[in-house]
């Protein structure tokens, strides 16, 4: 199978690219050409950027695939440029999205496929997400265009930074490794389904070719969701440290820096997670195996080979957060 890769250098995109070369199949990306890694040998790349639509839409135009995967399509537009360019040139096409497309808020635990597009309404990346999924699915029913739309829940490996819930910087695995206390949001018991790049790239290789996969949507995500405080001691875990909590408000946060940690509102404060049973009818053989200790060092190692963990000597913010919360019960006198 010769398969089409819009993107291929993220952290998805790497472990499927893996995923396809194991199987023996042959991968074509198209990029930029601007990670410092590139990518195996064997992979062919288009360079070019995606967002230049008429350039992308020709040099695709020539060529012809057993499927395609979209890895950078985020909204209408974008997801019409890639039907102009593979009509009639692909066999199967798979557009990843996410889970955002659901809220918040969300509307239950374990929500599946048929669950409210709440994300619809958070005027930036949900809401380009559910453009683009709705486009294509109008394209299956209407003309036969043989898409296939995936939501990934939280995925990490090599290829891009570990996250924190409540702040998105590096400067937590810092913390972490010089015995310095990290926020936790709310009681830090939000639960998340944590995926491993390595799992979803498995993932998205068997999907393809699958004929009853066309015009459908799949949630793909960790059977085991997990907290954020427990996905914190995991990483510690994985660093040989011991992990200190401190406890404060999405909302008190929000006050304090809206910038820093806005996106609590818009994604990381709300437990999210979703049913991955429709896929798992689909690919009995799909599991989620990669250990998670495994993972989480596998992507420390990529930060620091790439220069990518910051010093949180550089920002007392979090410092001063943390002694303030602290300080709070010597402040207030009971009644």
């Amino acid at each position: 199978m010769h398969v089409l890769i819009i993107g291929g250098t993220g952290t998805i995109s790497r472990a499927i690219t893996q995923s396809l070369l194991r199987r023996g199949h042959q991968v074509t990306h198209f990029n930029r050409g601007q990670r410092a890694d590139p990518p195996p040998a064997e992979v062919r790349v288009l360079t070019g950027d995606r967002r230049e639509r008429p350039a992308f839409e020709a040099a695709i135009q020539h060529e012809t695939f057993d499927a395609a995967i979209d890895m950078i399509s985020f909204n209408a537009d974008d997801a019409a440029s890639a039907m102009r360019a593979l009509r009639g040139r692909v066999g199967h096409f798979v557009h990843c999205s996410t889970v955002m497309t659901y809220g918040p808020p969300f509307a239950a635990l374990y929500q599946d496929e048929t669950a409210p597009l709440n994300g619809r309404h958070d005027g930036g990346y949900g809401a380009g997400k559910v453009a683009a999924d709705e486009l294509l699915l109008r394209a299956f029913h209407d003309e036969q265009f043989p898409a296939t739309v995936v939501k990934p829940s939280f995925t990490y490996g090599p290829g891009a930074n570990l996250l924190h819930q409540a702040d998105w910087s590096s400067a937590w695995i810092d913390r972490l490794r010089k015995g310095k206390p990290l926020v936790s949001v709310g009681d830090g018991t939000n639960y998340f389904q944590f995926m491993p790049a390595a799992d979803a790239g498995e993932g998205f290789a068997m999907l393809l070719g699958q004929q009853a996969a066309l015009g459908e949507v799949y949630n793909l995500v960790h059977p085991e969701p997990l907290t954020w405080d427990d996905w914190v001691r995991a990483a510690a875990g994985a660093l040989g440290v011991e992990a200190q909590l401190v406890h404060v408000p999405a909302d008190t946060l929000t006050a304090i820096s809206p910038e820093r940690y806005g996106h609590l509102r818009s994604n990381f404060a709300h437990t999210q997670v979703f049913s991955g049973a429709k896929l798992a009818s689909l690919l009995p053989d799909w599991k989620a195996t990669t250990p998670r200790a495994e993972a989480i060092s596998q992507t420390i190692g990529w930060m620091e080979a790439h220069n990518h963990i910051a010093n949180s000597d550089d920002d007392t913010l979090e410092d001063r957060v943390i002694a303030a919360i602290s300080s709070l019960p010597s402040q207030v006198v009971p009644a």
